[in-house]
């Protein structure tokens, strides 16, 4: 799947905000003749100004009432809690939906109960069977809102989680997570016949209880995977009509909410051109049904307005000078400008937002030679590449896979990275890389052979700015290029999400963590067995039984330490097979206006959380 983060893309800010960046521009031969530098070094510090760094929010005791106004240029995905696996709709779901387990807003790294009564653990008999039997209990008197109107049931979270492998829902996490694909199983979805049937491996004894059996031991990854948006309760008699459709018609036109808001919709439960009107609005009002003595959220606000569509720098402007209002997409580069030197209790920059990075065919083409992809990866100027995604604001230089604030970055090098002589200038070094050219069999240190290299990515915002630094670090090594810039959307459904398409470079492609583990960051896109032929997340096709035998391994180990070291180790690996261009570390931005005391989900990309903004 591709990156579960907002499909805007910040412009160039560093220049025009004066950020010294060392060293950007293209990589070349006189850029290239620098002397090593590491990322911890290579790049300006910013301070954040008081207000800038979202930690230390206040979450409780805020004022209640009052409509927020939400803008966002772009549109949402899925509001489906089954089919949704992008940031904007997870707000939504967020708001309107109760998971088995959730993140509070300030905690990167720690699940709580939300539908669960406690913390399944060894000693309270929430885990057992050596870690391959879960047993959750669920809070009575939590009920779905109308026109459903009654109290949600284990047999209600069972559905929600089986409906992800009907093909007319087809979450896209759920085999990476709990079916065939997953390094622990739910029993039974591992089976062909396997779609959507009643999961041998989920059991409900009685109305508040749950049991999920595994074939392999995974109940505390399982409890992290069950914060997503698959086990907010789905009722079956209500939404199993709406799933005979291809595709399921629940979530696009009918949605019922066990969470403190719902969508505006008719006594049917019928939101679609009510309480959303796709490319133009959504309202979220307070689900009636909804008991605050159940639930862990303030829930100060009394109605959300989503306004839909329109221009980036037109939203930012009306929401920094404005009342009331926050924008809920990646604000434009003037605005961020403006926010930054202006009103800079009014922005945000939340690190660990995810990366990008150029996925690297290694199945087919030139890319299979491990010694080529080192050389491409030398080439590339990651300096300018954070330059182009907006400066240090907003990205760091990129030097291994598991990114700041995931566990195992520290052991996996930190911000420096590996210290491999590829990695080790994010300027690009024209000299390693035609060191890795020779050793690849070309004595010239250039590329001589007859195959074309083909690229695809993005034609929005900033990603054809990085294409083309990408594209001449690889003409400069005497490859011949030939360079699609196609919608996002269009990228990864028709080609980067398509093995059989053989992209060579897809130099466009990000990734953000699910939850805090970092198989989330590495699973989906390197492991080989993962790999499926549409919506495909391993772009680069990588298939390497080393790198797989490791993260097999990697995803049963328990403790939270020994967890860490293993998947560094997996990072290690894929750093020494080179198997991707890293390009940049995200840090993202988001605004708010004066009178709004907002609070940003730091586990997530920093977005408001709905839940716990209130106004002042």
């Amino acid at each position: 799947m591709r990156k579960r983060s907002s499909k805007a893309v910040i412009p160039i800010i560093a220049a025009v905000l004066g950020l010294g960046v060392a060293a950007c521009g293209s990589s070349s031969s006189s850029s290239s003749s620098a002397t090593s530098s590491s990322a911890t070094t290579s790049v300006a510090s910013l301070p954040l100004k008081p207000g800038e760094n979202p930690v230390g929010q206040t979450l409780l005791g805020k004022k209640k009432g009052g409509t927020l106004t939400v803008y966002s240029s772009e549109d949402f995905e899925h509001l489906d809690p089954g089919e949704s696996y992008f940031s904007l709709d997870y707000q939504v779901d967020y708001s309107t939906q109760r998971t088995l387990f959730g993140y509070l807003p300030n905690n990167t790294q720690t699940v709580s109960p939300d539908l669960a009564t406690v913390m399944p653990t060894t000693a309270n008999g929430g885990i057992t069977d050596g870690g391959k039997t879960l047993t959750v209990h669920i809070r009575p008197n939590v009920d779905f809102s109308p026109p459903v109107n009654r109290a949600v049931t284990s047999a209600d979270i069972a559905y929600a989680i089986e409906r992800g492998a009907n093909p007319n829902v087809a979450n896209p996490y759920f085999p990476a997570y709990f079916g065939s694909a997953s390094p622990t199983p739910l029993v039974g979805t591992t089976s062909p016949k396997y779609a959507g049937t009643p999961i041998p491996g989920i059991q409900t004894p009685n109305s508040t209880t749950i049991v999920f059996h595994m074939t392999k031991p995974g109940a505390t990854f399982l409890i992290q995977a069950l914060s997503l948006p698959l086990s907010a309760p789905v009722p079956k008699s209500f939404a199993g009509p709406l799933d005979k459709h291809s595709p399921t018609t629940y979530g696009s036109q009918f949605l019922v909410a066990t969470g403190p808001y719902m969508i505006k919709s008719n006594a049917q439960g019928l939101f679609s051109g009510i309480g959303y009107q796709t490319g133009k609005s959504l309202t979220l009002v307070r689900n009636p049904n909804w008991k605050a003595s159940t639930d862990f959220r303030p829930a100060y606000l009394d109605q959300i307005n989503v306004n839909i569509g329109g221009d980036a720098t037109v939203i930012g402007q009306q929401v920094l000078k404005g009342t009331s209002s926050v924008q809920l997409d990646t604000p434009a580069q003037s605005i961020v400008k403006l926010a930054y030197e202006s009103y800079p209790s009014q922005i945000t920059f939340t690190p660990g937002s995810g990366d990008h990075y150029a996925a690297l065919d290694t199945a087919h083409g030139v890319f299979t030679n491990l010694d080529l992809r080192k050389a491409a990866w030398a080439a590339v100027d990651r300096e300018a590449i954070v330059k182009a995604r907006g400066g240090p604001l907003v990205a760091q230089p990129m030097t291994h896979f598991i990114y700041p604030g995931v566990s195992g970055f520290d052991q996996a090098g930190g911000a420096a990275g590996p210290a491999v002589d590829y990695n080790a200038n994010v300027n690009g070094s024209l000299t390693v890389a035609e060191k890795y050219m020779k050793l690849a069999g070309y004595p010239s240190g250039k590329y001589t052979g007859n195959q074309t290299v083909q690229i695809v990515g993005a034609n929005n915002g900033n990603s054809p700015a990085i294409i083309a630094i990408i594209n001449n670090a690889l003409t400069e090594l005497g490859f011949k290029t030939h360079v699609s810039e196609v919608d996002q959307s269009v990228m990864y459904a028709k080609y980067c999400g398509v093995p059989k398409q053989n992209i060579d470079v897809c130099p466009t492609v990000g990734w953000i963590r699910d939850f805090a583990d970092p198989l989330t960051v590495l699973y989906a896109p390197f492991y080989g067995p993962a790999i499926v032929p549409t919506n495909n997340s391993n772009w680069g096709q990588v298939n390497n039984p080393a790198i797989n035998a490791a993260m097999v391994k990697a995803a049963l180990v328990v403790d939270p330490t020994a967890r860490a070291a293993a998947w560094a180790g997996v990072d290690t690996l894929l750093v020494d097979q080179a198997v991707a261009m890293p390009e940049e570390w995200d840090s993202q931005p988001n605004i708010e206006a004066g009178n709004v005391a907002g609070v940003s989900d730091l586990w997530n990309v920093g977005s408001w959380d709905f839940d716990f903004t209130s106004l002042k």
